[in-house]
């Protein structure tokens, strides 16, 4: 084949990858950045899960509560709202500084790309419109109060990216 008869199909794959690349960023770009990867994605399921620890709250540690998502097995369209609500016991303070998200069973942490997103107070976090790839997910999320006890609270959603 001569170099002139393998330019048009050269052109060609280059459209094609422009137009791939282009897609990717509009989607990116209507739902603003992804809260993980599809490459963390893939890694996540690919490595086989530990048997995981219990988690055990200290006495009077701050309670989360997930108000968006509803808990529940519905599938997700993404992007959706999260919305979380915490509460110190007694006198103790929420320490929205102490805020820590993390991904899957291995513990990736994404608080930075969720505080770039994120509505965080003393009362809770509101992220509007998280973007997540396909799936099956499970976040954890840890906050401290001023007696340094630290209440978690774990969820699971499951994920179809709108059309």
């Amino acid at each position: 084949m001569k170099a002139h008869d393998r330019a048009p199909k050269l052109r060609q794959a280059l459209v094609l990858l422009a137009w791939a690349a282009g897609a990717t960023l509009a989607q990116a770009q209507a739902h603003g950045p992804w809260l993980i990867s599809e490459a963390e994605l893939r890694q996540e399921r690919a490595t086989p899960a530990p048997p995981s620890p219990k988690f055990s709250a200290s006495p009077g540690a701050p309670r989360l509560e997930l108000l968006q998502p509803k808990p529940g097995p519905d599938t997700l369209a993404s992007p959706f709202d999260i919305q979380l609500r915490w509460n110190a016991e007694g006198e103790a303070r929420i320490e929205p500084q102490t805020l820590r998200i993390r991904y899957g069973w291995m513990g990736l942490d994404i608080t930075q790309r969720v505080l770039a997103q994120a509505e965080v107070t003393a009362e809770g976090l509101r992220i509007r419109k998280a973007a997540l790839p396909n799936g099956e997910h499970k976040l954890a999320v840890e906050i401290a109060d001023s007696l340094q006890r630290v209440g978690r609270r774990q969820f699971e959603v499951k994920v179809q990216a709108a059309p």
